[in-house]
């Protein structure tokens, strides 16, 4: 009679304790739409300000988040203004605002396509470290210096970045930004998502950005790749602990992005808690002797034409 009675009371306490974990954690679940034209917005990046948990909206502007306690919640997207809000007041529907900025860099006009400068050149085979993205919506961004001769091919043709991907075209988006007078980046110099697909397997992926006529800005600018939270880019895999021979369950989201390895560290961003960081961090790999405690720098290389 005891035990029946101390089984019970057990598994009334484990349901307690269910019931308290689920009203610790509130799920927030919105679509995200355009104020003005009512259409959804895809690859929103989504962040917890000051915190490492964040996610993307899918291709049809949804998101889930789930989040312990009210926080600040920031939403940015290429063409809309960024906005800052409280997690209690978000509903089922969320509006952004189109951007109102000018984008006095893109230079519309003829291209005779005669001339050809490759910059920021790197051997694939070289590369053995990378960015690796577990569940947060990472944007990574390198700067780039204009030169004086690049005014001889001032448009930028291809960006070529180098990818590994164990996904089936996994999807990223690609941001270019100006730089402002603290040397970070700011304002869009692309008013669109520019969606780079990595194939499967360590890849060379070439994205065409001929059509949109963009002009090397003078100041330089930024390329940021941004990985999208997206359940077509998740990948599920096994993994044990050092000592132990229990299995735990790991999520990337490709692709995987190659590394540089560089003594200084001068052109590495990253984007995290919802605000712009100088990339500090020293790579500890170990398996490489020529990535030991270098600064990470990510592997493109550019294109320019007249």
């Amino acid at each position: 009679m005891h035990k029946h009675v101390a089984h019970n009371m057990k598994k009334s306490f484990v349901i307690i304790l269910f019931l308290i974990s689920n009203f610790c954690f509130s799920q927030l679940k919105s679509v995200i739409i355009d104020s003005e034209t009512k259409e959804k917005i895809p690859y929103v990046n989504i962040w917890v300000v000051n915190e490492n948990i964040g996610t993307t909206s899918n291709e049809k502007g949804e998101f889930e988040l789930k989040i312990d306690t009210p926080k600040i919640i920031l939403f940015s997207a290429i063409g809309f203004q960024t906005k800052k809000v409280s997690s209690d007041s978000i509903r089922n529907i969320l509006e952004l605002k189109p951007a109102i900025n000018e984008l006095d860099e893109i230079i519309i006009n003829s291209k005779k396509l005669a001339k050809e400068l490759t910059i920021g050149e790197f051997k694939k085979s070289k590369i053995n470290s990378y960015f690796a993205c577990g569940g947060t919506p990472w944007v990574s961004a390198r700067y780039f210096e204009f030169k004086e001769n690049y005014k001889r091919t001032p448009f930028i043709e291809k960006i070529k970045i180098l990818t590994k991907s164990k996904i089936k075209d996994s999807k990223f988006n690609i941001r270019l930004y100006n730089t402002n007078e603290k040397g970070e980046p700011e304002n869009y110099i692309y008013n669109e998502n520019i969606i780079g697909i990595a194939k499967k397997g360590k890849r060379l992926t070439e994205i065409d950005v001929s059509k949109l006529n963009i002009k090397f800005p003078e100041k330089g600018f930024f390329i940021a790749i941004e990985w999208l939270i997206i359940e077509n880019n998740k990948y599920e895999f096994n993994y044990t602990i050092k000592g132990s021979k229990e299995k735990h369950l790991g999520i990337h989201y490709d692709p995987k992005v190659g590394l540089i390895p560089s003594v200084v560290n001068k052109n590495s961003w990253i984007f995290i808690q919802g605000k712009w960081r100088k990339s500090s961090r020293k790579n500890n790999n170990e398996s490489f002797r020529k990535y030991r405690n270098k600064y990470n720098q990510l592997a493109i290389e550019l294109t320019l034409t007249n």
